[in-house]
């Protein structure tokens, strides 16, 4: 080219590029930053979606950061609108999906094992907690969220998952513990044991059976309907224990609506501790060391469930103890005059309550045969069983 060429085409030169520069004031600094906060608000439910229709927090805001020197640019900004650079951030559009975080709702599945708690409340939110990551950018499946429901762990105040309604309608489980520790071997326990369980189990009630003292505890003991004491004789938490932690918590048992059976010598106990200890007090009453084997002559006292099908006077052949205490609020249903030995006239059998929870004592018991006896086996010794459980 010559320079004489050069000369004519430089004002044509000049020309395009004060073009050029006026296009790129009017553009607001250009494309300049597209994702700018367009894409930051993609951490939001959908907020990219308005990052994307104004392209302000793209080409606007940083038109208005970036083009901020030129000022009639900040309106000129406008053609930001179109920016479709500004569409760019649809890396937000991955936050819009995160509003599936409203699927943390279903965190309410979260109850799972634990019955009663997790709300999902905060679920509904599709906030971290309930709602998870589902709240997160991008992250907004909310699926996961259903774990987070994991809040419900306040239902460990469910009683016992693994064993039902009982068959009474009430709020504890059909659940039985039959305890059996005993300073004195009574040799005919189990079979006793195997009567019990038949007939529980016979009431839709599930048994456990133990001889360890550890068991009452309020946690475990809020797994029953009640609590049998099975010939516990002398020590029943433990040999020389004075059981004042064990007895605490079976009262516990006991005025949160729990049950207490006694048969035997489950009230032979604390024989030197004066006055009776918890324990006697929760039980009704406490035998002394007089006791006659043989033919003794008892009758029944009022009316009561227990005692309904009793006759009213009978001859009972076996072993019976000496109530030498009985609480003053026990009511006794039944009493024996021994045959034999001192000839004393006893308290055999009696109910009492604790707060809402029921107390059946029977001296009778002692082995496996009072059990099935045609007269005081399922018409009283059962029976006050079945009237500790509400039935």
């Amino acid at each position: 080219m010559s320079f004489t060429d050069m000369l004519r085409t430089t004002p044509r030169l000049l020309a395009m590029a004060a073009a050029a520069l006026a296009f790129m004031a009017a553009c607001g600094g250009g494309p300049g930053a597209p994702t700018g906060s367009g894409g930051g608000a993609g951490s939001g439910a959908g907020g990219a979606a308005q990052a994307g229709t104004i392209g302000s927090g793209g080409a606007g805001g940083s038109a208005g950061s970036g083009g901020a020197a030129a000022g009639t640019a900040g309106t000129a900004g406008v053609a930001g609108a179109s920016g479709a650079a500004g569409a760019t951030s649809r890396g937000g559009m991955g936050g819009a999906a995160s509003a599936a975080g409203v699927a943390g709702t279903m965190g309410a599945a979260g109850t799972g094992a634990a019955g009663t708690g997790g709300h999902g409340d905060a679920g509904s939110n599709g906030t971290p907690g309930a709602g998870g990551n589902g709240a997160q950018a991008g992250g907004g499946r909310g699926g996961g969220a259903g774990a987070a429901g994991s809040g419900g762990s306040g239902g460990a105040a469910v009683m016992d998952a693994g064993a039902p309604d009982r068959p009474d309608g009430s709020a504890r489980p059909a659940r039985v513990l039959l305890y059996t520790f005993s300073t004195l071997d009574i040799p005919s326990v189990p079979a006793q044991l195997t009567i019990f369980k038949q007939k529980l189990e016979g009431w839709q009630y599930q048994v456990d059976q133990s001889k360890d003292p550890a068991v009452f505890t309020d946690a475990n003991l809020a797994r029953y309907a009640a609590v049998g004491m099975i010939n516990t004789c002398f020590y029943p938490f433990g040999a020389n224990n004075a059981g004042s932690a064990e007895s605490q918590a079976l009262q516990r048992f006991l005025q949160a609506g729990g049950g207490l059976f006694g048969t035997h010598c489950a009230d032979v106990t604390f024989q030197s501790v004066n006055p009776p200890p918890l324990y006697n007090q929760l039980i009704g009453g406490r035998a002394n060391s007089d006791n006659f084997t043989g033919d003794n002559a008892c009758r029944k006292l009022g009316d009561h469930p227990t005692i309904a099908a009793l006759p009213a006077t009978f001859n009972y052949n076996g072993n019976l103890d000496n109530a030498a205490f009985v609480a003053a609020d026990s009511v006794v249903l039944v009493k024996c005059k021994f045959g034999g030995g001192s000839g004393a006239d006893t308290a055999v059998s009696w109910v009492r309550n604790e707060g809402p929870g029921r107390v059946f004592f029977t001296s009778f018991g002692k082995v496996d045969k009072d059990l099935t006896d045609a007269t005081i086996g399922d018409k009283h010794i059962v029976a006050g069983l079945g009237w500790v459980l509400g039935r």
